[in-house]
């Protein structure tokens, strides 16, 4: 008599010998999402990818976009682009520092809100980061 065995991203039974966590590539996706911005919400993951670059992880953006509904935060724009079909929004730091991922600090602004945020691109020039002064100082 054969073990009955469930999804765990969706728990319906699996009736395929091969499939033995998840009933499809999607599923489990889709739980890979969820676990990963549980953890980065209780604070066991940064939110960043990379150990020099600090880049928004993939997670983080596609729950941003999901929490602000695919529009500004300040303005409500949500203009697609023509040709890729999405609104090119903008991830923002509301205290400038790009290590502060944190829920409360982040925000999707369209790119003439962004450009009117007080550490819009270069205007957050000499507040340095960490994690560059700590990448030179090793090199040397």
């Amino acid at each position: 008599m054969e073990k009955v065995r469930f999804c765990i991203g969706c728990n319906l039974e699996l009736k395929i010998r091969h499939k033995i966590k998840f009933c499809s590539n999607s599923c489990q996706m889709e739980y890979q999402h969820r676990h990963w911005v549980e953890s980065w919400k209780k604070g066991q993951i940064q939110g960043n990818i990379g150990i020099t670059s600090r880049n928004i992880s993939v997670h983080l953006r596609q729950y941003l976009l999901e929490k602000f509904n695919n529009k500004c935060s300040v303005c409500g724009w949500t203009k697609k682009h023509p040709i890729t079909g999405v609104v090119p929004l903008e991830i923002e730091h509301v205290d400038g520092n790009s290590e502060n991922n944190r829920e409360d600090n982040l925000r999707l602004l369209c790119p003439n809100c962004h450009a009117l945020t007080p550490f819009y691109k270069n205007l957050n020039r000499g507040n340095g980061r960490r994690w560059r002064v700590n990448k030179y100082i090793k090199n040397y």
